[in-house]
């Protein structure tokens, strides 16, 4: 497997059929894919897109700390679950952003991704909600493990 930066059309058809298929196509187009500092992975068995993840340098209106970065769209073939791919996704899309200088990874979490997130030293923040369409999240954090920050917001 290879994990390598891709283009946000690159993201589109998995981030639809895994993530949002009920949903018209064109919501698989997030606000932000193409803002500065964004980025993008594929994960990649002989050149075929097998998993998705992508990384925004947005702020949450809950966390406070200055210098963060959003993840949204992690997404893996279903054949290809548990398989370790949204791991090494992961593991890549947070050595770039501690290596931006970025304090805290955020994201909203779907509550059958919770534990994924957790086994990666995430934790919740508050209770859960409702995004419409989607279902129930959390919010969940992880700490830059090389900087010193406020673990309480």
């Amino acid at each position: 497997m290879e994990i390598k930066q891709i283009k946000a059309k690159d993201t589109q058809d998995i981030r639809h059929r895994v993530l949002r298929p009920e949903q018209p196509e064109e919501n698989a187009i997030y606000p932000n894919d193409d803002m500065e500092g964004t980025f993008h992975l594929g994960a990649f068995e002989k050149d075929v897109l097998l998993g998705i993840a992508s990384f925004y340098p947005e702020k949450s209106t809950v966390i406070m700390n200055p210098a963060q970065y959003r993840i949204r769209g992690v997404a893996t073939e279903r054949r290809m679950r548990l398989k370790g791919l949204g791991t090494a996704l992961l593991a890549k899309g947070e050595a770039e952003i501690w290596k931006r200088g970025a304090d805290i990874i955020w994201c909203n979490a779907r509550i059958v991704a919770v534990g994924f997130y957790e086994k990666h030293g995430y934790r919740k923040v508050g209770k859960s909600f409702v995004i419409p369409g989607i279902g129930e999240h959390y919010l969940m954090k992880k700490v830059n493990p090389n900087k010193k920050v406020d673990q309480d917001n």
